[in-house]
């Protein structure tokens, strides 16, 4: 019955989603393959298939598959996205046994032409995904359902559980859910999930299995990551202030959508010499004051240099970005007061003093004012910051565990 009405609706909107996408250059690049989407090749029986949606998710997922690998090297990888530069950034990073597509809308058509006739060990979901059509797919075909690093959104809670009635239509044939906290896994419930297939796992975006880690060396480098649209306005003169307070400090400014390359090469230009990532990194004798990141997946590089850095998509309502990685290389972090996403990350920075919190474009310049004249201050942060990391490095290996069981039992019973 449900399955009726929702793709009743699924279709009598499709018309007007295909018009918004023909608007929108960032959606209309796929949509052809989402829409109508190549086979997916028969080499890919017994892959698993992780959904990372967008570059947050990928790292999640990257790091996961890594961990997998570990297991079995033999392992095959299905992983599909939902923008065409997370699909690109995984088909750069993720190695040869990886294969990245565009996820197909969740539209029955797109999803059997996508996935028809191979069978896949299981269907790895990261975060909130959550596409009823997709879920009754993989229920359909006896392949088994495990969402990673599951959370439910301040913004989202209160509908799902509106239709609580219909999410536990769908959750029926997930077959466990891996939440980041206590918190997240009381919400999966409450919206309709058997509590029985419910763990707290802890939040997987500790973890991250980098090259040097905190033993990589300082520069005179601050960094701007993950900025998002609405923090330009409040960055640009706090960046601007900082090159008269700190002149041999090189600033990296890295836009959270690279559409905003362009609004922020308009904020310094004419003041600094501004260069673009893609540019500096090939020119090795370049001394710019200000570099735009116009390139995917370079930022953690940055991070790990940085003395350090200010994370975006939390001074203005966003929800906030991962906080966590400029910790994973020792580098004090600092976010506006928008961590929704990312509460209970923010909240143990804050408690173990490895960041600060800021609520405006002055307290953040104070902020780094401080930080950059103080090492003593600084190092302190740094070592608080990497033993927060370190504490975590279990909860993957957790979760690739509990995905490797589901996967043994599915098996056996099948």
């Amino acid at each position: 019955m449900w399955k009726i009405i929702y793709n009743i609706l699924i279709h009598l909107l499709l018309p007007f989603f295909v018009f918004f996408s023909l608007a929108s250059p960032k959606i209309r690049r796929t949509l052809g393959e989402r829409l109508f989407p190549a086979k997916t090749k028969t080499m890919l029986s017994e892959a698993l298939w992780i959904h990372a949606a967008s570059v947050g998710e990928a790292v999640i997922a990257e790091n996961l598959l890594n961990c997998v690998r570990g297991k079995d090297c033999r392992e095959k990888f299905l992983v599909t996205t939902n923008t065409y530069y997370t699909r690109d950034f995984l088909r750069a990073k993720a190695g040869s046994n990886v294969h990245a597509y565009s996820l197909p809308f969740d539209i029955p058509f797109s999803i059997r032409r996508f996935a028809g006739g191979v069978n896949f060990k299981a269907l790895v979901i990261v975060e909130t995904e959550i596409w009823p059509n997709l879920i009754w797919y993989a229920g359909k075909r006896g392949i088994p359902v495990v969402i990673v690093n599951g959370r439910i959104s301040d913004s989202t809670v209160k509908q799902y559980k509106r239709f609580s009635f219909f999410m536990r239509r769908v959750f029926s044939d997930v077959d466990l859910v891996l939440a980041q906290s206590e918190g997240h896994r009381e919400r999966y419930v409450e919206i309709g999930m058997d509590p029985s297939r419910v763990v707290n796992a802890g939040n997987m975006k500790y973890y991250r299995n980098v090259e040097g880690g905190g033993g990589a060396s300082k520069g005179n480098i601050i960094t701007f990551g993950s900025v998002k649209e609405k923090e330009v306005y409040i960055i640009a003169p706090v960046i601007k202030r900082l090159k008269r307070r700190f002149p041999d400090f090189l600033i990296f400014v890295a836009p959270r959508e690279l559409h905003l390359i362009g609004l922020l090469e308009e904020q310094f230009a004419e003041s600094f010499d501004t260069m673009r990532y893609s540019v500096y990194s090939g020119l090795p004798d370049a001394k710019p004051s200000i570099v735009i990141v116009d390139t995917v997946g370079d930022l953690l590089s940055i991070y790990a240099k940085s003395a350090v850095a200010f994370v975006g998509g939390s001074l203005a309502p966003y929800g906030g970005q991962n906080m966590l990685e400029p910790l994973f290389f020792g580098t004090p972090a600092i976010f506006g007061p928008y961590t929704e996403n990312f509460r209970e990350i923010a909240a143990k920075i804050i408690e173990r003093e490895a960041g600060v919190t800021v609520e405006t474009g002055e307290e953040l310049f104070l902020q780094m004012e401080c930080i950059l004249t103080d090492e003593t201050m600084r190092k302190r942060m740094g070592d608080a910051g990497e033993k927060i990391v370190m504490e975590q490095k279990q909860v993957m290996e957790r979760v690739t565990d509990a995905i490797m069981e589901v996967i043994w039992k599915n098996s056996q019973n099948s």
